[in-house]
């Protein structure tokens, strides 16, 4: 099945301003682990210490694992951006 690049296009809009969105004290409770995020980018769909374990997860919640966006949260956030951490 091709791509439709404009209905895909349109739903990357919208997630990246809703991740944008979230707040930063809220993203504070995940730092350190791996979120997969909503399609839309709301709300933070599931999350776990590693990103392998969230695809399993995310089928029990009854979510879609190809439609969501994973991302690893840093371990420090701070307002919404994330500070640099020591390696």
């Amino acid at each position: 099945m091709p791509l439709d690049m404009p209905a895909y296009l349109e739903n990357r809009r919208k997630f990246l301003a809703n991740r944008a969105a979230f707040p930063g004290e809220e993203l504070s409770g995940y730092a350190g682990l791996w979120v997969a995020w909503s399609a839309d980018g709301t709300c933070v769909a599931a999350s776990a210490p590693a990103p392998e374990a969230l695809e399993e997860l995310l089928q029990a919640a009854g979510e879609n694992p190809a439609l969501c966006v994973i991302e690893g949260i840093p371990d420090t956030v701070v307002g919404g951006g994330f500070a640099e951490t020591q390696v």
